[in-house]
């Protein structure tokens, strides 16, 4: 998923809600609100539905967290890094920055969000059960209905769900091929994406409930879509495969020094070659940062002759860097993550950078690597 507000930071896990999420969180809020809860309780005020619609509706999202984090703790209990959990439209997302290392670790760490969902619900309906205050037991009960449903559907085999992470888990057990088994796993996603589609607009036009069947068909098109990228991100990696960074890295990149005025890099830089990123180097060679154009977009024009260059460089320990001997899938994947267009090439002696890899020719290797069938 992509970037979105950062709220806070959890176990060393940080937490984003993703822009998206405000349309499901007043939307869910909105029904509660509006309609469950007066059905089913009546003779409240207007003010006390919404209190309680909105305490229920965070309740449900303390719940998807609680989905979420169980993937990001026994991703982290088999070695893998966990770069942060965002809410979206959709649920939730875990962003892990490094592969599973085996089929058996991908399927526990796909596992562990629904059933964490189906405990939690059966949990909540057993004490929904025992309260007898009818309120409560609406609350509660209702509570472990959408927990019970939220593992249950996400135990469905269309990848990128966790059910199709257990059948990506599966067949690379079986096929003995992660590439292999996640454009297959993929492929049945896009299947059950589409049908998803389908079974949602029929039950739109043929019953009275016109917004849940639109939402499974929005929910099918995401599905569909993010499988679909997922299939093409795997056609990547195989074309890739094998190809280490030092062999699609500019060894010889553009550099400047901290000290130089905006003013000059403006104008004696970028406005004369074709270089928009520079590395930015000490006199002893080490490297301080780096700027963009993007760096100079947001510093005003008529602050250019002013400042330095060591004054909007992105400084060496924000950048994303990555070694020469790592495979150049995994710069592009980190390109893509971090949303930037380059990343500096650093070897084993600190702060001495030996190229730099970017976006741009990574495509272009890709490209050339597709039509030649290599």
């Amino acid at each position: 998923m992509g970037s979105g507000w950062k709220v806070g930071r959890v176990a060393g896990i940080d937490l984003a809600i993703h822009p998206s999420w405000l349309v499901i969180a007043f939307l869910l809020t909105f029904s509660l609100a509006d309609a469950f809860f007066p059905r089913l309780i009546p003779g409240w005020t207007t003010g006390q539905y919404w209190l309680v619609g909105v305490g229920t509706a965070l309740l449900f999202f303390a719940s998807v967290l609680a989905h979420e984090f169980s993937h990001a703790i026994v991703a982290r209990r088999l070695g893998l890094k966990v770069a942060g959990i965002t809410l979206f439209i959709f649920g939730g997302a875990t962003s892990i920055e490094t592969d599973s290392r085996s089929a058996r670790d991908e399927a526990l760490i796909a596992l562990a969000g629904p059933v964490a969902s189906l405990v939690i619900g059966g949990v909540l309906l057993a004490i929904g059960a025992l309260v007898t205050q009818p309120e409560v037991s609406a609350i509660v009960g209702w509570l472990g209905i959408i927990n019970v449903v939220l593992g249950a559907f996400n135990l469905v085999p269309g990848y990128p769900m966790d059910g199709g992470r257990v059948l990506r888990a599966i067949l690379w057990r079986v096929r003995g091929d992660p590439l292999t088994a996640t454009r297959q796993a993929a492929m049945v996603g896009r299947v059950i994406g589409y049908l998803m589609v389908a079974g949602g607009i029929y039950w739109a036009l043929r019953s009275r409930d016109i917004g849940s069947g639109l939402w499974l068909a929005l929910v099918g098109w995401f599905l569909a879509t993010s499988a679909e990228a997922t299939m093409q991100q795997a056609g990547i990696e195989r074309s890739l495969s094998g190809v280490r960074v030092r062999d699609a890295m500019d060894a010889t990149p553009a550099a400047i020094s901290p000290n130089e005025s905006v003013a000059d890099l403006v104008s004696e830089r970028m406005l004369r070659g074709d270089d928009r990123s520079f590395l930015v180097r000490h006199p002893d060679g080490g490297l301080a940062g780096m700027v963009t154009l993007g760096d100079v977009r947001r510093l005003p024009r008529e602050s250019w002759a002013d400042r330095r260059v060591t004054d909007i460089m992105t400084r060496y320990g924000d950048l994303a860097t990555i070694g020469p001997d790592e495979p150049l899938a995994d710069a592009l994947r980190l390109i893509q993550e971090r949303e930037v267009g380059q990343l500096p090439v650093i070897g084993e002696e600190a702060r001495q950078p030996l190229g730099i890899v970017t976006r741009s020719g990574i495509l272009r290797l890709i490209d050339a690597r597709l039509k030649l069938g290599v």
